[in-house]
């Protein structure tokens, strides 16, 4: 625990300088992965709550279909960002490890997935920033029947956070690992956006979508 606080809020780079020989897998994959589905889990008995109730005074048969429906999106709801952050840690980390291929750094992969699994971290707040952007969104405006530009620039800071979060600690933590190999201000920044630049303008118009039904 001290190392997650130390990377993701502390000194990222000293964080990352105590990791390059032999960066630890299991620890940051598993609390990902538990506070992500503990997430889902949450928000979605919400959901399968009110709409258990709401099916409450309709036909007995009805009321089944219903909780059946919700228990199957629910399900489906947690594997797929599960399945989701697995992938990209592989992603990432073959990214990782084909660029510093490029530039002669001989970091060997399961160091770079270690990495990745590390770097990404912030990724689990996805799903609260979602929350709160929706919420905001909600906040009723008297007097306006169409959001403001500033509630809307306001949901898409929101949503970004996790995003540029990631980006900030893939940056300072590939600035040491490579630095020592002669890369620049340029590499290290360049390379840690990409990824997360390219996810982010997903995110947002997946983020965009669900606000629009909210």
């Amino acid at each position: 625990m001290k190392r997650l606080w130390q990377i993701c809020f502390a000194d990222t780079r000293v964080g990352f300088d105590g990791l390059k020989e032999s960066p630890p897998i299991l620890f940051p994959a598993i609390f990902s992965l538990i506070c992500l589905t503990l997430q889902c889990v949450v928000f979605l008995v919400l959901i399968i709550d009110w709409d258990a109730t709401s099916a409450s005074n309709s036909v007995s048969n009805e009321s089944w279909l219903h909780v059946n429906f919700a228990l199957m999106w629910a399900v489906r709801s947690v594997l797929y960002p599960v399945a989701f952050v697995c992938t990209w840690w592989l992603i990432t980390s073959m990214y990782y490890f084909g660029i510093a291929r490029l530039f002669n750094i001989s970091t060997p992969w399961k160091n770079w997935l270690g990495f990745s699994c590390w770097s990404s971290i912030p990724l689990i707040t996805v799903p609260v920033f979602l929350v709160i952007a929706i919420a905001v969104q909600a906040i009723p405006i008297p007097g306006r029947e169409v959001d403001p530009w500033y509630i809307e620039t306001l949901s898409t800071c929101l949503l970004a956070v996790p995003f540029m979060w990631c980006t900030l600690i893939s940056a300072l933590g590939l600035r040491s690992w490579t630095e020592a190999e002669g890369r620049g201000n340029v590499y290290w920044r360049i390379v840690a956006f990409v990824p997360y630049g390219l996810l982010l303008s997903a995110f947002m118009i997946f983020g965009i979508w669900i606000m629009r039904w909210a």
